[in-house]
């Protein structure tokens, strides 16, 4: 399943481009929430997801390498649908034209350590997922309803 229909009409419309570096996932955070102020539930949520999104892009990608960038867009649509989107360059081992593999939740366990990320994306948005994107990555995505 791909992310909701984007045909809809957005009251609010955001895209960024930042680098790939953690010191920037306060700024995307920030950006997270100024794009929508206008729905405080929503925006707590929406950043707690981005930053969580955000620095798995840093630490597990390409785009966490030199020169490595990782797009963030927000869209707020006309039926109160909030999306948030984090899109990465890929995994650092992936050879050209190899597609990555897209992450999925691993089976909860009290002793697990790390891995718990997603599982977090999962329970605070309505409805989450992972596509491929053109630059051999992940977009990772979630749905919030109003």
């Amino acid at each position: 399943m791909g992310a909701p229909s984007p045909g809809r009409v957005a009251t609010v419309s955001a895209f960024w481009t930042l680098p790939g570096e953690a010191g920037y996932c306060p700024c995307a955070r920030a950006m997270t929430r100024a794009a929508l102020s206008d729905v405080p539930r929503v925006a707590e949520d929406a950043e707690l997801v981005v930053a969580e999104l955000f620095s798995n892009g840093c630490r597990h990608t390409r785009s966490g390498e030199a020169g490595g960038s990782i797009d963030l867009s927000v869209n707020l649509l006309a039926d109160g649908l909030t999306l948030v989107s984090v899109a990465d360059e890929g995994p650092p081992w992936s050879a050209p034209g190899l597609r990555p593999l897209l992450p999925a939740l691993p089976p909860s366990s009290p002793l697990r350590t790390g891995l718990r990320g997603l599982r977090l994306v999962a329970s605070v948005s309505d409805e989450w997922g992972c596509d491929g994107n053109e630059r051999g990555g992940h977009t990772v995505w979630a749905a919030f309803r109003p």
